[in-house]
């Protein structure tokens, strides 16, 4: 509902001047060393590589007879709804002079002119949901990480940041739901056979 409300705002273009401030803030520190230190932050919430988390860790949980093992997979219905609001809400990118993006690694660029929601943002925030076996300071710091490196280098507004966190958690908890529905419907469970 927020990811929504989010996207409809951000097509009637209301926080453009809050999102060119922010950015501007974002620039102020300039170094070649936190430009290089950005983009290496930034190369975990490729799609390449978290989709082959995903499948990894759905394959993994399968092996282990885990009955959640289809929760990394709900990566696909976040990058579907991200690509689908990419092409409905008209938010252009910061200008290109102002990225300070280097190619570190060869990954492919999806040929979508819109830059909300950030899809770096909504699938690490959906794949901190789902790793938890990694301490919640570390999923919360990559986060972060990922929402603040994605302005600095000029590759999202800050609207474009918080959609994306928006569209990952939400994810994450459409994905708790189904699974706690799943948990009362199996047989033998003491909430299932009332």
């Amino acid at each position: 509902m927020a990811y929504a409300a989010l996207a409809m705002i951000v097509a009637t273009r209301a926080l453009d001047g809050s999102d060119r401030s922010l950015l501007t803030l974002a620039q102020l520190p300039h170094a070649g060393w936190l430009d290089f230190a950005a983009n290496l932050t930034t190369i975990p919430g490729q799609l390449e590589v978290t989709g082959t988390l995903a499948v990894g860790m759905a394959l993994a949980r399968l092996r282990h007879r885990r009955h959640d093992w289809w929760e990394p997979l709900g990566l696909v219905v976040v990058t579907m709804i991200e690509v689908a609001t990419k092409v409905v809400v008209p938010q252009p990118p910061p200008p290109p002079e102002l990225s300070r993006s280097m190619p570190l690694l060869a990954f492919l660029s999806p040929p979508l002119g819109h830059s909300f929601p950030s899809g770096h943002v909504a699938r690490v925030a959906y794949l901190g949901g789902v790793l938890s076996v990694i301490p919640l300071w570390l999923r919360v710091g990559l986060i972060a990480g990922m929402v603040a490196t994605r302005v600095y280098l000029a590759e999202h507004w800050p609207t474009d940041t918080l959609g994306g966190l928006l569209l990952g958690l939400g994810g994450i908890l459409l994905v708790w739901a189904i699974a706690t529905r799943m948990k009362r419907g199996r047989p033998g469970d003491a909430e299932g056979a009332r």
